[in-house]
């Protein structure tokens, strides 16, 4: 009942912080505007402005709810961050879409503030607040104590992290009928509320009798579904059938929902920005490429995108013009080696300028073009070959190697933060399906900011 009540306790917390933070913003975006920034007589009543306030504050609530949700310590400060980016815009869109069906005259210089402040203010008294909280549960050592058994658990070590308000204890054995008392007296001894279960050997009626004396003791039990995990399928509780059943055969198709639309916005407005600010840039590169060798600016490669249809990639040409006939001896030994993807550290085709351009990844400047055209995005897994596509066929049978098709491939992507070159082709691969797996705006941001370093240190490039 204690660990009940505290989670309401922070539920209400934060919608209350929420409100604060709310009204806070706004009184200060109409300070700010009509006071500081205008030393005017003010045209608007706080009357109306309040109004306004008192009316979108269940609205905030709902989108802050939906979108960040209240979670008090399993969030990173970045994030929290990037949530409440993405809330606060989604939000003042239907501000604004509301403002202008209504018909409504108010500042938006002081709407402008307002968003600056929601921004701010929101992530300052979270964060203040996840701080305090957390301070006082260790000090009044009220932590949720957390037992995890199952064999090689320790390895977990890192998933499970100890914080301010969970205490961790490891019970390295296989959970089977002679642990199961063990169990219940070690649970007890120890206080626990929560015992997660890596893996076990039990039958079904000594299993259901743990979760009986579980519910009575008022522990919750959490299984870690290895074996399953493995499949790195997202796992779903389906009842369509009328009874619960696990769904692991397949994910859903990631481009057909909202945040998909907005990353697609993202690659347009950002490769079109891009290639203005960098036109000087590839007039530069194209000049070079032209003094240095005889051959066309642009090296056109088809490759497989998205649902394996074949494109045009574009990429400043950075080998000799010659270069293609030269690759079949190259592709030759790479199959020879059971090699799923061309690597060559020291290739002999490479121009000067060419060595130069990859090295900080400017021959793949022109693949903005593909951004823009939609037959590729900013981030998302390599473009690959038909060649390679059949390498991976035939030496990572057992990979869901089909997943890679299943967006729009990238000019960055997880594989080239992580590493590139450097890894294995097996890593890579895994890299890929992982990014399909669990894809979301906030990992594109992540890799996106990350490339900057790898551009910058150029990292595994060659």
């Amino acid at each position: 009942m204690q660990r009940f009540n505290k989670k309401y306790f922070y539920f209400f917390s934060y919608i209350l912080i929420d409100c604060f933070t709310f009204l806070l913003s706004f009184v200060v975006a109409f300070i700010f505007r009509f006071y500081i920034f205008s030393k005017n007589i003010v045209p608007y009543s706080f009357d109306r402005y309040f109004i306004l306030i008192f009316c979108l504050i269940p609205v905030w609530i709902l989108f802050i709810n939906f979108f960040v949700k209240y979670k008090l310590f399993y969030e990173t400060l970045f994030n929290l961050l990037i949530k409440i980016l993405k809330t606060t815009v989604l939000f003042f869109v239907f501000l604004f879409a509301l403002i202008f069906i209504v018909k409504s005259d108010f500042s938006r210089l002081c709407l402008l503030f307002a968003w600056i402040n929601l921004i701010f203010f929101t992530f300052i008294f979270r964060y203040i607040f996840k701080r305090i909280i957390a301070y006082v549960v260790y000090k009044l050592n009220i932590r949720n104590n957390i037992l995890v058994i199952g064999k090689k658990v320790r390895q977990y070590k890192k998933i499970f992290n100890n914080n301010y308000i969970n205490k961790v204890y490891y019970y390295p054995y296989l959970l089977d009928t002679k642990n199961i008392e063990k169990l219940k007296l070690l649970s007890i001894k120890k206080s626990i509320k929560e015992i997660i279960i890596i893996n076990y050997l039990i039958k079904d009626e000594d299993f259901l009798a743990l979760c009986a004396w579980a519910q009575k003791n008022n522990i919750d039990i959490k299984i870690l579904p290895n074996e399953v995990q493995m499949t790195k399928d997202k796992i779903v509780l389906d009842d369509t059938l009328g009874v619960p059943v696990i769904l692991i055969a397949c994910n859903p198709n990631p481009t057909i929902n909202f945040d998909y639309f907005i990353k697609r916005l993202m690659d347009i407005v950002i490769s079109f920005i891009l290639i203005i600010i960098l036109s000087p840039i590839f007039l530069i590169i194209a000049i070079l490429i032209k003094l240095e060798s005889n051959g066309p600016i642009i090296y056109k490669h088809f490759r497989l995108g998205f649902n394996k249809k074949q494109f045009c990639c574009y990429k400043f040409r950075s080998m000799c013009k010659d270069a293609n006939k030269k690759i079949k001896n190259l592709i030759s030994n790479s199959l020879k080696q059971n090699s799923a993807f061309l690597k060559l550290e020291d290739d002999t085709r490479i121009t000067k300028i060419g060595k130069f351009i990859r090295k900080y990844s400017f021959d793949e400047l022109p693949q903005l073009f593909n951004v823009l055209k939609g037959e590729m995005s900013l981030v998302g897994p390599r473009p690959i070959v038909n060649w390679e596509l059949e390498q991976i066929k035939k030496i990572y049978h057992n990979y869901s190697y089909d997943k890679m098709f299943k967006v729009l491939p990238g000019i960055t992507g997880l594989w080239q933060v992580s590493g590139r070159s450097m890894l294995s082709d097996e890593k890579r691969l895994e890299l890929e399906i992982f990014y399909v797996d669990n894809w979301s705006l906030l990992l594109d941001i992540k890799i996106l900011l990350k490339t900057i370093l790898v551009v910058i240190f150029h990292r595994g490039a060659y």
